[in-house]
């Protein structure tokens, strides 16, 4: 059995919220409490079971989960589940797959700014060009 007597149940409390992303005005609303209040008991070794049952509702975590928490045990927890998961995460295929889609996106805009490049060049673009820089001949004469 574990020894809850050297646990700090306040810190526990605290990493825990923390995990849940929540943050203490959020807690403390939660718990009916205010805010300052949070801070002191998350800064307590003990507090009564009272508040630790309330505690545990709001944390959706027991009480014993609370007295017993172990943020290494999850870390590391968390190191070997990555682990294991990346070897299933991404198979060669769907890389493929994602590329194959990057290159088609990046043909279809080459595409586009080929065309756009040859509407530019065409005759009547050409035209406009010399009557411009006429225009512009004239004005400094």
């Amino acid at each position: 059995m574990y020894d809850f007597a050297k646990k700090h149940i306040g810190q526990n409390i605290r990493k825990i919220r923390l995990l849940r992303g929540m943050k203490q005005e959020t807690f403390a609303k939660e718990l009916g409490i205010a805010q300052q209040n949070v801070s002191k008991m998350e800064n307590k070794k003990e507090i009564s079971e009272e508040q630790l049952k309330k505690v545990s509702e709001v944390l959706q975590a027991s009480v014993e989960a609370i007295k017993g928490f172990d943020e290494n045990a999850i870390i590391n927890n968390n190191i070997l589940n990555d682990q294991v998961n990346n070897y299933n995460i991404h198979p060669v295929e769907e890389i493929v797959n994602v590329f194959k889609g990057i290159l088609s996106s990046k043909d279809d805009e080459i595409a586009q700014l080929r065309a756009e490049i040859l509407s530019l060049r065409s005759p009547s673009n050409e035209n406009k060009k010399n009557e411009d820089t006429n225009v512009r001949n004239i004005k400094e004469a």
